[in-house]
């Protein structure tokens, strides 16, 4: 049997500057029974607040629907490691920022038909503009029509492994 190894992720949750958003958050985390292997706490760093999750890679997408059902705007998923990438979620959110959803099996034509649905659906209220690539969805648009994707991504059932804030994709895409 293959033990599953746990990991350290943040959530850069909006609200958290708030400390009654952040007791809320540990008292429903502390009743949360599906993950036996939960470890969490609040993270700081630069006057920045996040969730930091420890726990096995393959609970995630269900601790980030869980979060959403409970209506918590998630900005960003990150792996511990990824730390300096946090955005500040208190700072007035209205311009527009390449972004980076990793999905999994986002080659399955069914899953990509629901992802495609889920972004034509904001897209008909919100600006956004976004292209595939493997199982990762690029997404341009503005922090807060990010924080509704991935709440509409995660209360449909799709997997989410991460979510993060990518200004440099356009240095890195090769042309041809």
């Amino acid at each position: 049997m293959i033990l599953d190894k746990t990991e350290s992720f943040l959530l850069n949750i909006g609200g958290l500057h708030q400390r009654t958003t952040r007791k809320k958050l540990i008292k429903l985390l502390k009743h949360t029974h599906f993950c036996k292997s939960l470890n969490f706490s609040i993270y700081k760093s630069k006057q920045i607040y996040a969730l930091e999750l420890n726990l096995p890679k393959r609970q995630l997408p269900y601790m980030i629907t869980y979060l959403s059902f409970h209506n918590y705007a998630i900005y960003q998923i990150l792996d511990k490691c990824d730390n300096q990438e946090l955005i500040d979620t208190q700072q007035l959110l209205v311009s527009t920022k390449r972004f980076v959803v990793n999905i999994d099996g986002l080659i399955d034509p069914f899953i990509k038909d629901k992802v495609i649905d889920i972004t034509n659906y904001i897209k008909n209220t919100e600006d956004l503009r976004y292209t595939f690539n493997k199982n990762k969805l690029f997404v341009s648009c503005t922090s807060s029509t990010f924080s509704k994707l991935i709440y509409q991504i995660a209360t449909h059932n799709i997997d989410i492994h991460g979510a993060k804030c990518n200004p440099n994709y356009i240095n890195n895409a090769r042309t041809s």
